[in-house]
């Protein structure tokens, strides 16, 4: 069989790299939830009190889903300055920066038993950061998303594969 030729040999060479650098890339977005989650086990255990605690279903429009939101607020005191917290979890959901929703849910069940959970004046722990302790969640976000680094690792190793093959492809075959 004839060697490929040099055009073959670098569109070979371009899909393996693109393989490989995507994998990468999807690899490192994925790791960013996890780090963010495991950073917080190490946040310090305090108690707090929920002061308020509503939802508040929205709709954008008449075609849109409606959406239930989940406020909640609580108080907890830390390094012996009062503060309130009103995150759920550290991760913050798209357009809430100001992080004045704990929840939003298109599942009305999912934020009933949230309100159920946290009602006005339980008293409960909170996890505030050590280096900002202005900031607080109540719950730890899951760090399965180690898990599932395997899969762009694999597009990532398979473009290798194909990186490797296309710059094997060219040498000569020696003679027997």
């Amino acid at each position: 069989m004839p060697p490929p030729t040099l055009s073959a040999r670098i569109f070979k060479l371009g899909i393996g790299l693109l393989l490989v650098l995507s994998g990468l890339a999807v690899t490192a977005l994925m790791f960013i939830p996890y780090r963010r989650a495991k950073e917080t086990l190490t946040w310090t255990e305090t108690p707090c009190v929920i002061t308020e605690s509503y939802g508040q279903e929205t709709q954008s429009g008449d075609l849109t889903d409606t959406t239930h939101r989940v406020f909640l607020r609580y108080n907890y005191t830390a390094g012996g300055q009062e503060y309130a917290g009103t995150r759920w979890r550290r991760i913050a959901f798209a357009g809430e920066e100001d992080n004045t929703v704990s929840r939003k849910t298109p599942h009305p069940a999912e934020a009933q038993k949230l309100l159920e959970k946290y009602p006005v004046g339980l008293q409960t722990v909170c996890y505030v950061n050590p280096a900002a302790p202005a900031e607080a969640i109540l719950e730890h976000q899951s760090t399965a998303a180690i898990y599932t680094l395997w899969w762009p690792l694999l597009f990532a190793v398979g473009g290798g594969g194909i990186v490797w093959s296309a710059l094997r492809s060219g040498r000569g075959k020696p003679a027997a």
